[in-house]
């Protein structure tokens, strides 16, 4: 089955746009249709983000959420801490290298995000990059087109 990493990015546009690819891919992953992969630091970055920009209670509910994603598997600090040297001189930004070394950590296929900064970064040759419309249309759904999804 596929394992897939999301990206914080797609958990935040599921919460802010009604209709959007990356609502579409949750979806897909509560059906059961690929394993989803998200890290310590993804619920890290999404409790700061809300926390900061809407509220405690959304940012609770969200982590709660996330937890009840079918067959999710989250990537533990100590593994990410495993690989972080690994890949350090590939990532420009610090802060995304948590999401890849979870990526490698967790044995995805692909690491869904509408992040185009991280995709352009030299760990690009390593990563199977692909936007939330992508996933979708691996699965032979139909996709919408958005502007905050690439």
């Amino acid at each position: 089955m596929i394992r897939a990493y999301l990206d914080t990015n797609i958990f935040l546009i599921y919460l802010e746009e009604e209709i959007s690819n990356s609502k579409i891919v949750i979806s897909i992953a509560e059906d059961g249709l690929f394993i989803p992969v998200v890290s310590f630091h993804t619920f890290k970055e999404i409790t700061h983000n809300l926390k900061s920009r809407k509220s405690k209670d959304l940012a609770s509910w969200m982590q709660i959420f996330i937890w009840s994603i079918k067959n999710l598997t989250i990537i533990q600090k100590k593994d990410i801490d495993q690989l972080d040297g690994k890949f350090i001189d590939l990532v420009d930004d610090k802060d995304d290298l948590p999401h890849i070394c979870s990526y490698f950590a967790g044995k995805c296929d692909y690491f869904v995000t509408t992040n185009l900064r991280l995709t352009q970064m030299k760990i690009k040759s390593q990563v199977n990059f692909i936007t939330p419309k992508k996933l979708v249309e691996k699965f032979k759904l139909k996709s919408i087109d958005t502007k905050n999804e690439i």
